[in-house]
């Protein structure tokens, strides 16, 4: 049975995915960081939800 991650778990892990996807490709955040983090929460909540980290 797999293990249940919790929001801030999946949080710290969406983060941390958009930090990486940030710094290696030609790509920068949104420069409003209000929208950056609901973004970020939403891929944590998804990853909660559905066991996977991308927009659905």
């Amino acid at each position: 049975m797999p293990k249940e991650i919790t929001f801030d778990d999946a949080l710290t892990r969406a983060k941390r995915m958009s930090e990486r996807y940030v710094e290696k490709g030609p790509y920068e955040f949104f420069p409003l960081p209000e929208i950056v983090d609901e973004v970020q929460k939403g891929l944590a909540k998804n990853l909660v939800e559905h066991g996977h980290l991308f927009c659905p």
